[in-house]
C-alpha cells in the first residue's frame, strides 16, 4: 500500500470541498437551516447565561450530532435518488429510517438543551 505525500494544497482543497458541501446543504435543505438557527440560538444562550464548561461541551456534542445526522441523511437521500430514481419500498424505508435518525438526534438535543438551560432560567425568574 502506498501513501500519498502530505500536501498543503490537498489539505486546502479538502477544506474547500467540505465547505462547499456545507454551503450547498444550507442552500438546498430547509431542515439544515433550521438546525443551524437552533445551534446559533443555543450557543448565544449558553454565552449569555454563562453555563459551565462541561455543560457547553455536552450542548456542543448534542447540537453537532443533529447537524452531522442531517448531513448524512441528505447525502444518503441524494445518493439513493441517483442510484434508484424510481421509488421502491427499500428506498422509502432507508429514507424514512434516516429521517427517523435525525428526528431522534433532534429530540435528544432538545431534551439536553432544556435540562441544561432550565436551572438558569429558574434563577432568572426567581
Amino acid at each position: 500500500m502506498s501513501y500519498n505525500k502530505w500536501s498543503v494544497v490537498k489539505l486546502f482543497n479538502s477544506f474547500m470541498y467540505a465547505s462547499r458541501g456545507v454551503v450547498n446543504l444550507l442552500k438546498s435543505e430547509q431542515n439544515a437551516r433550521i438546525h443551524l438557527i437552533y445551534a446559533i440560538t443555543v450557543a448565544t444562550l449558553a454565552y449569555i447565561l454563562s453555563i459551565s464548561r462541561i455543560e457547553a461541551i455536552v450542548l456542543f456534542f448534542a447540537v453537532t450530532l443533529v447537524i452531522a445526522m442531517e448531513i448524512i441523511n441528505t447525502a444518503i437521500e441524494k445518493l439513493l435518488d441517483i442510484v434508484k430514481p424510481e421509488q421502491s419500498k427499500s428506498v422509502e424505508f432507508i429514507k424514512d429510517a434516516m429521517a427517523g435518525a435525525v428526528l431522534i438526534a433532534s429530540i435528544i438535543a432538545l431534551v439536553v438543551t432544556v435540562l441544561i438551560f432550565l436551572p438558569y432560567f429558574d434563577k432568572l425568574a426567581g
